[in-house]
């Protein structure tokens, strides 16, 4: 076949036929969904799920089962190899020929040439496993712990002489004793209150989420970051506000990039006497990390998957792992880690099915063993990790340094203080810059009032003080309806002005709940890309924004949506560092204006909020619709004569519920299409 003896003439290798048809099928990945459906096959007939290592071991068992030394633990299962016709052949052949052509062939022989070596010396999976894996626990013989969990509880917060900052001065202390992309697990133990007996925890744990997500700045130059155009973005929207100062808050807000942890998850048990919080160190880092194929350093490439976290491209044109096209290998530091780590297969470091089931949602039992589940998944044999304030805690191989405190502490540093994070400073500085309204003078007339205007516009024109309670679930960030957002600052601008104008209409001691769920997406506030995208708070920074607009955070009524199906953080791996829960909650926020004592945080089991027809319609024709259930809370928090007031109507269920309840109601929405179909709703008999 003319194809094939063009490739070997280009090769110019000593090369038997049936190794070279193995090598380039391989190499395209031809062959690739073939064998997906074979494993897939042996699987299921063996009741077993292999991890990432066992499946690039049959990869390679698939494709080159004749030139591999040691195949006796493949034996048991029967895997069928790739089989091929002469027209699939002609086009492998055809195809590999071009990329010889089309890129560099030194690249693509040499690492043929590795590839032949390698099996030749049993091509074992991970065999740089030991080396490298010595490499990182060098790199960080200097650093102390690979795991850190600080327990937060009543008797904490008074040794710290109830100073709010004291989960802040633990994350800035101890930022540095925690090695680069690895966890901090702050456990929040009951309700946690004041000397005035008010509940505090929600505040505790927003607060330490949003200060551990932006205590250090990077001032240096960081590529990506064009901040010349990212302060002009945001001093245009500040003026078009019409805030004072905008362009001096916009500089200084983009004077630098705040860093520190990544915020992860938040799980909740069932009664929400503990709340975990899971914080990941991020650090730039630009050192040169060896490749794990060939162990070398010769590199190239300016990647981050996200920000500050660098990804590296192999340039040994050696390297046995390279692309279709010659490209070499990508690989990060801690994602090479935890694949060494499982090649390991430590006993310890695996995760039984009771565990992972346990914690497969982000609400976990009450009884649920927190303790196993934090070591075992966020840590590995052998490391080190902090345990501050956990008594009883079982080691699972690890070396554990126990620290429980029982002095009281009177004074703390004031540069821990949150109100000094730029994004605090920069919130702060638009409250108190925004424009007076001294035109209020529109009165509540109708039972039932639907207005479609902009809602903080409409708002601001409302007489003071006229309305009992307020439910709402704003637009998201990233909503396509309401994409006028250009990152995620702009849209906490909007709806600090909206929460500043909800405030001012409702009287005092009034309740405002606040329906809001965390999502995944690029929130474009120094790099505007996918580099920037992560899990965003939006509850934290809507309990931040909040609060500077007057309100009071008094709970949280945790919405549990029940079984989510997702694949989103599905894995193979049941081992550390691998498993991740799925996100079934939203938070209902409960704000006050006033000072009542009140505690209405728990958690709400209601179908969830996406009603789906046989046709895989959503029946309510909106993106974000909540179901009565929730607007049923408000009995707990509105008298009867009282309006009730949502912001941002949608599809009108407040509404309805406040008709069908005998309560007045006020809804304010934007879109026309919405406020017709909320007409429909409310009114529908």
């Amino acid at each position: 076949m003319k194809e094939f003896d063009k490739v070997k003439d280009k090769l110019n290798m000593d090369i038997p036929d049936k190794l070279l048809i193995s090598l380039v099928f391989e190499m395209t990945r031809k062959k690739d969904k073939e064998f997906v459906v074979e494993l897939q096959r042996i699987q299921k007939e063996n009741d077993i799920v292999f991890n990432t290592v066992m499946r690039n071991k049959f990869r390679k068992y698939y494709y080159f089962r004749d030139e591999l030394l040691d195949t006796e633990e493949f034996s048991e299962y029967k895997i069928r190899t790739f089989t091929y016709n002469e027209e699939e052949l002609k086009e492998v052949f055809n195809d590999f020929y071009s990329r010889l052509e089309t890129y560099d062939p030194d690249k693509i022989i040499k690492s043929l040439k590795t590839n032949i070596m390698d099996l030749e010396k049993g091509n074992k999976i991970g065999r740089h496993a030991d080396k490298w894996l010595d490499y990182y626990k060098e790199k960080y013989s200097n650093v102390d712990y690979s795991l850190m969990i600080y327990k937060v509880d009543q008797a904490e917060f008074e040794r710290n002489d109830y100073n709010p900052n004291f989960i802040n001065e633990f994350i800035f202390n101890t930022y540095d004793k925690l090695i680069n992309y690895r966890h901090l697990a702050i456990v929040f133990a009951d309700n946690i209150k004041d000397k005035n007996d008010f509940d505090k925890t929600w505040q505790l744990i927003y607060k330490a989420g949003i200060y551990a997500e932006n205590f250090v700045q990077h001032t240096e130059k960081f590529h990506a970051f064009k901040s010349e155009n990212q302060t002009k973005i945001l001093a245009n929207f500040l003026d078009e506000k019409n805030i004072k100062n905008a362009q001096t808050l916009a500089l200084s807000f983009y004077d630098g990039m705040s860093y520190g942890y990544k915020f992860e998850d938040l799980y909740i048990s069932e009664n929400q006497t503990t709340k975990i919080l899971i914080l990941k160190k991020i650090e730039l880092d630009n050192s040169n990390v060896p490749c794990p194929s060939c162990f070398t350093t010769e590199q190239r490439g300016n990647s981050y998957p996200e920000v500050f976290i660098k990804s590296w491209e192999c340039a040994n044109p050696s390297c046995p792992d390279r692309s279709k096209s010659g490209r070499g290998k990508r690989f990060d530091e801690y994602g090479t880690y935890r694949y060494f780590k499982l090649a390991k297969n430590s006993e310890s470091n695996q995760i039984d099915d009771d565990l992972y089931y346990s914690w497969r949602r982000d609400i976990f039992d009450n009884d649920a063993d927190w303790k196993k589940y934090l070591i075992k998944n966020y840590s590995y044999n052998d490391e080190n990790i902090l345990v501050k304030n956990v008594n009883n805690i079982n080691s699972y191989g690890r070396n554990i340094t126990n620290e429980i405190t029982n002095e009281t502490k009177t004074a703390l540093n004031i540069v821990k203080e949150f109100e000094k994070l730029p994004i605090f400073n920069l919130f702060k500085g638009i409250f108190d810059g925004k424009e007076e309204n001294t035109k209020r003078n529109i009165v509540l007339e109708k039972d039932i009032e639907v207005i479609n205007d902009n809602s903080t516009s409409f708002l601001n024109k409302l007489k003071p003080a006229q309305v009992g309670s307020a439910i709402t679930s704003p637009p998201y960030y990233n909503a396509r309806e309401y994409s006028q957002w250009g990152n995620m600052i702009l849209y906490f601008v909007d709806m600090l002005l909206n929460a500043d104008a909800v405030y001012n209409s409702l009287k005092e001691d009034s309740y405002y709940l606040y329906n809001i769920g965390d999502i995944v997406a690029e929130d474009n506030v120094y790099v505007v890309s996918l580099m920037s995208k992560k899990r965003i708070q939006l509850g934290f920074l809507s309990s931040m924004i909040f609060e500077i607009a007057g309100f009071n955070l008094i709970g949280n009524i945790i919405w549990d949506k029940g079984q989510v199906q997702s694949k989103r953080n599905s894995t193979v791996n049941l081992f550390s560092g691998y498993v991740k829960c799925i996100n079934c909650y939203e938070h209902v926020l409960v704000f006050l204006k006033g000072t009542s004592k009140k505690n209405p945080s728990k958690v709400v089991k209601i179908n969830p909020v996406i009603k789906i027809n046989s046709k895989g319609e959503n029946t309510y024709k909106h993106t974000a619709p909540y179901p009565l259930e929730l607007v049923d809370l408000l009995k707990d928090f509105t008298l009867k004569d009282d309006y009730i007031l949502d912001p941002y109507l949608g599809s009108g269920t407040s509404l309805k519920w406040a008709l069908q309840n005998g309560y007045k109601g006020l809804g304010i929405e934007l879109n026309k299409e919405y406020y017709e179909l909320s007409l429909e709703k409310i009114f529908k008999k």
